[in-house]
């Protein structure tokens, strides 16, 4: 089972308790378990690792409900899904087919944890290695013919670059989908919000030898023909946060961090037009 998966969890459910929430999974201590909880509390910073994983939470959730309700998708591949609950806690469309894509110990743990509940849409599981290019092909056959959304939340800074660049080739042209929501976190950003320091260190281990930064990642998701559609800024978008700061800063905003301007760094919706 995922360590990460499980930690991410609970920065959902720590989230969850707060009254001014920004996202609201009530299964998400359930699915974190006591585990979840004791790897995010061992993490140096974990306070603001649950925040920026609520933010990102809430855009990807705010991209993806946009899309659906401005754009005719019949499928979402939600690939690398971890512990996320979309189809149960999100208000989607019945006739909706979301297909869950990871490796079996995580599909099972979350199946035996959610096998009472019920999904708002026709919840698919498909279990794979998006390293092996058959097993890609198998994904993109599963989505069928009918307009697709792929969601790649978190998982393409952890992928050797040969994936990422095959997803970026492979998505556009060999499949149905039209869609892309992933998120991209810049190596400037990081460095700043990092006060200098490496903030991908507690990740390193489980990340590929050749994985990309976030400006890589973005450059090549471009080359291959997929352009920004929506984004939300970590930078200039999470005004709903600056209230939440204030009380933890005694009433007191701090000062505005020197983030370069025009950085991309934040959820992106791509579409392949």
């Amino acid at each position: 089972m995922s360590d990460t998966a499980l930690m991410v969890a609970a920065c959902r459910a720590y989230e969850t308790e707060l009254e001014d929430a920004f996202v609201h999974d009530p299964f998400a201590a359930r699915l974190a378990g006591e585990r979840g909880f004791a790897i995010l509390a061992g993490l140096p910073h974990s306070n603001v690792v649950r925040l920026g994983l609520a933010v990102r939470t809430r855009f990807v959730d705010e991209l993806l409900l946009e899309a659906l309700a401005i754009c005719p998708i019949a499928t979402v591949l939600s690939v690398g899904c971890g512990l996320d609950t979309r189809p149960w806690r999100l208000d989607l469309p019945s006739d909706l087919r979301w297909i869950e894509i990871d490796f079996s110990d995580v599909l099972d743990y979350k199946d035996r944890l959610m096998s009472r509940e019920t999904p708002r849409c026709h919840r698919e599981r498909l279990t794979l290695d998006v390293n092996d290019p058959a097993q890609r092909s198998a994904m993109y056959e599963a989505a069928g013919s009918a307009p697709a959304l792929m969601i790649t939340e978190g998982l393409l800074l952890y992928l050797p670059a040969a994936t990422v660049e095959a997803l970026a080739t492979e998505a556009r042209s060999h499949s149905s989908v039209v869609h892309w929501i992933s998120d991209i976190t810049t190596s400037a950003f990081s460095r700043v919000l990092g006060g200098g320091s490496d903030t991908t260190e507690p990740i390193r281990h489980v990340q590929a030898s050749d994985a990309l930064k976030g400006e890589q990642i973005l450059e090549v998701v471009r080359r291959h023909g997929w352009t920004t559609s929506a984004l939300r800024s970590y930078i200039t978008d999470v005004g709903f946060l600056l209230e939440r700061v204030r009380r933890s800063m005694g009433g007191v905003l701090p000062p505005s961090l020197p983030f370069p301007p025009n950085d991309p760094t934040g959820v992106h919706r791509f579409g392949c037009g």
